[in-house]
């Protein structure tokens, strides 16, 4: 036999390995009486059949050299048939060679508790449980448990398990907890599971978890879910996840609708009463960022993190990565542009037909959802793109809601939402977006109908109360005069009738819109405002105005963060904000502070050169500095002296959860003022959000870190208000905020990032968040910006209240915990 380099290489490292234990020294013979593992390990050895005193002595010394992972799997293999002292050395010459991971050590234990497996299958079956990825290995030790099923058997699953990705081998995991399952109902439902894709299988996962499941139901089952449609498949995933789901109620809702076409579908949806509504519309919305994340993303050509991919990009891709990327669109639109694609002249034509079948797919893909779902969309406005929500979304419901409601809002909203989950986010989102005057209906009755939903809706909570406040104003500039009054009326009665804290939200959105924005109330809106405020109390609005800027300037230093996804926007805004910047006198430079990865001297030096490049001339020498930051993980900073301040704008470009997670550290820990993130607002998790609450987790960041500053928050990508109060929350409340609830727009951003720390750094530390806004006007000129919610604003100041409150409470709590001080 000849045996390979390889395996003469890897054959004497084990005899050396061997040899070396059998001369260690007394030192390290004396240490193995403190480990417990080697102990217990030895226990074992010595009680094997037919050992000499010799081969007991070298076994010790053998194991010694066995980390943890392999001394638990020779545990296992000491008490099987045929083990002796020539099978022990097979056995850690095979331990050595095929170093298990702890996962894949507990794959091996639950096999090892199937009978009939002796020491030589054992050994031989080392290289296969170690192939064994980590979801895959959950399966396997699941499928060992199986009744009546033999070694070899449960082996022989293993290369079918590692080809299936995580999200298969957890529908897998699914199928084999269903209670009574044996070996053969199981092989054959892998056998569909593995031609489930990725929605599928997790719909598959949640039918199979949910209580009560048997084998036959989710046998007959998976044939039905292989026929789901991706977004309905999500869809069906999340209502079985559902706390009340029963197996029974899974089964109806997978036959009776999900597994139906959407006509048949949208027919179904009428008939069922309310409570099944609920469920459904329910559902529609917790699982609405799946399908969100899709649309905008089918913006443009993007890879399967989201990122855009350039046209530079694709013309360089081969033929094979752009014929992936059509295969990824859906089959309705790869068979209208197929031929298209496929008989393109060249590699632009194949980019073209590329790009214009993904914005057909965008469309496409709101076609094939039912009108309830679209409805459940549209309501988490702020998500949405503004293309995705004026273009996509609301031409199609409107669709929707003419051919089968009688073109008739009321109808359909009664009919959608029985439960009047949504209406108040669906109407606030449609006035926010410009397109409530697209669906919403003339007759002033019909309008007073539909804005008692809305008050139902919006004031069932805090945040509801701070979402509604966020476009209550676009909401009476679309309404008639007469509903306008009818609205205000009616949050009238809800701030009498509700609870104090509630009563005091809704009673400061009334009074800031009197103070702020008379000329939008007619003579009896006010008169209701000014009676509901002599019952319950005027707010000193002034007092939440106030900035931080005297602590800011103490250090004679405004310093910010701005981060930058490397995609397409990502480039576009990096480019235009180094523009302004170096247009506006600031001097490039490395930045030390947010520089968060140690950079070589010969790195260093060519990052000086690029540096002086882009100041030289930024048209050439900014894009290759853009490239250099991303692969070498460095920030750049442009700094200038203004009266005096020192202000500093970094920029970095995202690179990985590690480094963002250091660079979020350092940007609390070292006082910086202001974050901003850049780019689409999907990257604001990755960016700010899990870093920040891992830092927390893992003790990196206190509360004290978090409260030692107001620090400033600019959030330049389409935001949303649920994420404005998610993080005024993740800050503990020591954060102020510029954030748009609809469309990002770097003409606002750049110039509002730049010219911030300049007013700063040029007026009284005195000046307040309404003064900011009054010498920062001319950037939201002629309408621009409108959608941006500026320190200061309405949401701001309930987020400052409702911070005093929870914070009065707590002390209050505190206080009686401790009791009255004695003297």
């Amino acid at each position: 036999m000849i045996i390979s380099p390889r395996r003469r290489t890897a054959a004497a490292a084990v005899a050396f390995v061997l040899v070396l234990t059998w001369v260690i020294s007394g030192e390290a013979s004396h240490g193995r009486q403190d480990d417990a593992s080697w102990k217990r390990t030895f226990e074992l050895y010595r009680d094997v059949p037919g050992l000499t005193q010799q081969e007991i002595d070298f076994g010790a010394e053998a194991i010694l050299g066995l980390d943890y992972n392999a001394k638990r799997v020779f545990r296992r293999m000491c008490l099987m048939e045929g083990i002796d002292f020539d099978k022990s050395r097979e056995a850690w010459s095979a331990l050595i060679s095929h170093v298990l991971s702890y996962e894949q050590v507990l794959c091996f234990e639950a096999w090892s508790e199937i009978s009939g497996i002796d020491i030589d299958l054992a050994i031989a079956a080392l290289p296969q449980i170690q192939s064994l990825t980590y979801e895959a290995g959950k399966s396997f030790r699941q499928y060992c448990t199986l009744p009546r099923i033999s070694p070899k058997h449960a082996l022989n699953t293993i290369p079918l398990l590692i080809r299936l990705d995580d999200s298969r081998n957890r529908a897998v995991q699914g199928l084999l907890a269903v209670e009574g399952i044996g070996a053969g109902d199981a092989l054959n439902g892998i056998e569909v599971i593995a031609r489930l894709n990725g929605h599928q299988a997790r719909a598959a996962e949640a039918f199979a978890r949910v209580p009560g499941m048997t084998t036959a139901m989710i046998g007959d089952a998976l044939p039905l879910i292989r026929q789901l449609e991706q977004d309905n498949a999500w869809n069906a995933r999340t209502l079985f996840q559902t706390a009340e789901m029963t197996s029974g109620d899974a089964w109806y809702w997978l036959t009776a609708y999900f597994a139906t076409p959407l006509e048949i579908r949208e027919q179904q949806f009428r008939t069922f009463n309310d409570r099944q509504k609920e469920l459904l519309v329910g559902a529609f919305y917790a699982g609405g960022e799946e399908i969100i994340w899709k649309i905008n993303n089918l913006h443009g050509v993007t890879d399967r993190f989201g990122f855009e991919i350039s046209s530079h990009d694709l013309l360089n891709s081969s033929d094979k990565q752009l014929q992936e990327r059509f295969e990824m669109l859906s089959p309705q639109v790869q068979s209208r542009f197929g031929s298209n694609f496929h008989h393109a002249g060249g590699k632009g034509g194949k980019v073209a037909v590329l790009k214009k079948a993904t914005a057909a797919d965008r469309v496409e893909t709101a076609r094939r959802l039912a009108a309830a779902n679209i409805y459940a969309l549209l309501a988490q406005g702020s998500e949405l793109y503004d293309s995705s929500f004026r273009n996509i979304l609301v031409p199609v419901l409107k669709n929707h809601v003419r051919a089968s409601f009688g073109d008739n809002l009321l109808t359909f909203l009664k009919e959608a939402d029985p439960a009047n989950q949504l209406v108040s986010n669906f109407i606030v989102s449609l006035a926010q977006k410009g397109k409530l005057t697209t669906l919403f209906p003339d007759n002033p009755g019909e309008q007073q109908r539909i804005l008692d939903l809305v008050a139902e809706s919006a004031f069932k909570d805090e945040d509801s109360i701070i979402l509604f406040s966020a476009t209550f104003m676009h909401l009476l500039e679309v309404l008639q005069p007469s509903a306008r009054t009818f609205l205000i009326s009616r949050m009238n009665r809800q701030a009498d009738a509700g609870t104090a804290a509630y009563a005091r939200l809704i009673a400061v959105i009334l009074q800031y819109y009197l103070e702020e924005f008379p000329h939008l109330l007619l003579t009896e809106d006010a008169s209701l405002i000014t009676g509901l405020l002599a019952r319950h109390g005027t707010v000193d609005l002034g007092k939440y105005l106030a900035t931080p800027f005297g602590q800011w300037k103490e250090d004679g230093r405004l310093s910010s963060l701005s981060v930058f996804h490397p995609d397409d926007d990502g480039w576009d805004s990096f480019l235009s904000n180094a523009r302004m910047l170096l247009a506006g006198g600031y001097r490039p430079a490395l930045s030390e502070q947010f520089t968060v990865s140690s950079l070589s001297d010969s790195v260093r030096e060519g990052v000086t050169g690029l540096i002086a490049a882009a100041q030289a001339d930024p048209a050439s020498g900014l894009p290759p500095l853009f490239r250099s930051m991303r692969a070498n993980h460095y920030a750049v900073s442009f700094d200038r002296v203004l009266n005096g301040i020192m202000i500093s704008h970094a920029a970095y470009v995202f690179s990985d959860e590690h480094h963002q997670e250091k660079l979020m550290e350092r940007f609390v820990l070292s006082g910086a003022e202001m974050f901003a993130q850049r780019g689409h607002s999907y990257w604001r998790s990755e960016q700010i959000t899990d870093p920040l609450e891992k830092l927390v987790r893992d003790g990196r960041l206190s509360e004290n870190d978090l409260r030692a500053k107001q620090r400033f928050l600019s959030l330049g990508s389409c935001g949303g208000v649920k994420a404005y109060t998610r993080l005024s929350r993740m800050f503990l409340g020591h954060v102020d905020i510029l954030a748009t609830i609809g469309t990002g727009l770097a003409v606002i951003n750049d110039p509002y990032n730049k010219s911030f720390f300049e007013v700063v750094a040029r007026n009284p530390a005195a000046i307040t968040w309404k003064d900011m806004e009054g010498e920062l006007a001319h950037i939201f000129q002629e309408g621009h910006g409108r959608d941006y919610l500026q320190p200061g604003s309405l949401p701001a100041i309930l987020h400052k209240i409702l911070d005093e409150e929870q914070t009065a409470a707590a002390e209050e709590i505190i206080g009686s915990a401790i009791g009255p001080e004695r003297g």
